[in-house]
């Protein structure tokens, strides 16, 4: 018999076929609310995504951004392993590696990974999907710890099987190399509060031409980007974590709970403290717009 378990967390869902005599629909019943994302080990078999021409086809890595709309059909006898992430767990599992910027840009694509079928890849995510499985039946202590290791393996191994990771970045002109450095830069110290100064200083240019490129690449001054960095790990810790307002502001490197909320309300028109209050009434009403991990730079 298929394994027809369903592991559910707040923020991760995970479920396994085990080469069922009839096809499966994954859909409704197992999104989460808001944003999502759907990873897939298929080992053996074949899936389709609603709305997609070609098959999904083992054995193979998928990965599909996800909504509550999505569906998911596996072939009769399909064996492998799916996860459904939220928001949040993407934002974790992201945190605050120097690779941040790439992993978001990567998690916010459709991507369709062959695996050969004996390579220590394919070996090295089976053994990733299966710890997340287990951590979500487990429940044991710190499971959420674990499982976001589990998901780092995954994101990473999508990484360095994207096309923009591959082809590196040598065919991008010195304007977008030096957009790339200034981001990673911004994604390391937002939290130091580096002036604009100080970053063009570290990628050896004038803080002109370090204005130039950002409104040229990015179509935003270089203060924009890091204030736009800012506000998006202030909106993620508001809307998902329990710590207080003061520790927020201090965790982000402002000198009192005063300058975060003239921050806060300047980028928002609203203090942090309301922000999550309006943001929790929404979220029960299902109609907040939650922040989004890769809606940066």
């Amino acid at each position: 018999m298929p394994d027809l378990r369903f592991h559910d967390s707040a923020t991760v869902r995970a479920g396994a076929l085990t080469g069922d005599l009839r096809s499966r629909i994954v859909g409704l019943a197992e999104s989460l609310r808001g944003p999502s994302w759907c990873a897939v080990l298929l080992e053996e078999g074949g899936a389709v995504l609603a709305g997609e021409d070609d098959r999904i086809d083992a054995p193979v890595l998928a990965w599909r951004p996800w909504d509550d709309t999505s569906r998911l059909r596996f072939d009769a006898g399909a064996v492998g392993t799916y996860v459904l992430l939220s928001a949040s767990a993407l934002g974790n599992t992201i945190g605050h590696l120097p690779e941040a910027r790439d992993l978001r840009d990567v998690a916010d694509h459709k991507l369709t990974v062959p695996l050969t079928l004996t390579s220590e890849r394919r070996s090295a995510l089976r053994t990733a999907f299966a710890g997340i499985r287990r951590e979500l039946d487990e429940d044991a202590v710190a499971a959420h710890v674990v499982v976001e290791a589990y998901l780092r393996v995954i994101l990473i191994e999508l990484l360095r099987s994207s096309p923009s990771y591959s082809e590196g970045p040598q065919g991008a002109s010195p304007s977008h190399r030096t957009f790339t450095r200034f981001s990673t830069l911004v994604e390391r110290h937002f939290r130091d509060r580096w002036s604009v100064s100080l970053y063009a200083e570290t990628l050896g240019v004038t803080r002109d031409r370090l204005g130039d490129i950002c409104r040229r690449v990015r179509g935003l001054g270089p203060k924009d980007i890091i204030d736009r960095r800012v506000m998006l790990e202030a909106r993620l810790l508001l809307e998902t974590s329990g710590r207080s307002v003061n520790e927020i502001a201090g965790s982000l490197g402002f000198l009192s709970p005063a300058q975060f909320n003239r921050f806060f309300s300047h980028h928002t028109d609203l203090p942090p403290g309301g922000y999550r209050a309006s943001f929790l009434r929404g979220a029960e009403l299902g109609v907040s717009d939650p922040a989004r991990p890769f809606d940066w730079p």
